[in-house]
């Protein structure tokens, strides 16, 4: 079976609410426009997208996930990191749905990635764990993750 991962725009860029500046103060370079939706570039999420987010996805497998939202259903995974001599949790939301194109491949899409601001939610404590190589079965067969 064959995994392909794509990768959103909020991996390296964030909402306009999130930016703190009125949007007429925002430079047309710093906006970035997918055609889908614009959003303001974020140089943090950038370097973190360009110098962890492939290594972590690459070794997902190995990392704990646990089951973010059961509805959509929406994965995290988090990994340790140190940004500006502070130690902060790098978290990685992802989804896994079977490709409707091409027979035995899977497609993993990071939905966001980011430093979280806060410790982590009660809910995201709380939440089911799941092994990779479960998620993949269950995706493949058109299972859910069951809570």
């Amino acid at each position: 079976m064959t995994v392909l991962v794509m990768f959103s725009c909020h991996c390296f860029s964030r909402s306009f609410a999130r930016d703190g500046r009125v949007r007429a103060e925002i430079p047309s370079v710093e906006i970035y426009d997918d055609g889908r939706e614009q959003r303001v570039l974020d140089p943090v999420r950038y370097e973190l997208s360009r110098h962890r987010l492939r290594d972590l996805v690459m070794t997902i497998g190995e990392r704990p996930i646990v089951v973010a939202d059961e509805k959509q259903p929406n994965f995290m995974t988090l990994q340790k990191t140190n940004a500006d001599g502070t130690s902060s949790l790098y978290a990685v939301f992802f989804e896994v749905e079977k490709d409707r194109e091409r027979k035995q491949r899977l497609i993993l899409r990071v939905q966001s990635a980011y430093l979280l601001e806060k410790e982590l939610t009660k809910r995201q404590r709380q939440a089911k764990k799941v092994a990779f190589r479960t998620l993949l079965r269950a995706t493949y067969e058109g299972r859910k993750i069951r809570p």
